[in-house]
């Protein structure tokens, strides 16, 4: 298991189009990616989940990668995240 925290600095947070850009890349992992804010959790590949997190700007959210290619997986979100969150 891989977990990594982002600070998000998105003035809208992780508003529609961003989550929907996060669950792209989420569905593209081959193992379980959960996104975590707090004590919230939800699948990162189904956009409701990630949504109704009520991810801010400011807030940490934490990602964790189950299975797969963990790794290659960990560099493609974290990439995406320091770019646009």
């Amino acid at each position: 298991m891989k977990s990594m925290t982002f600070a998000v600095h998105n003035e809208n947070g992780l508003d529609a189009r961003l989550a929907g850009q996060l669950v792209k890349e989420c569905i593209a992992c081959e193992g379980k990616v959960t996104v975590r804010k707090g004590r919230k959790t939800g699948d990162g590949k189904t956009i409701f989940n990630v949504m109704s997190l009520r991810v801010r700007k400011g807030d940490a959210v934490e990602i964790e990668l189950d299975g797969g290619r963990e790794e290659e997986d960990c560099r493609r979100l974290t990439e995406f995240a320091e770019l646009n969150l």
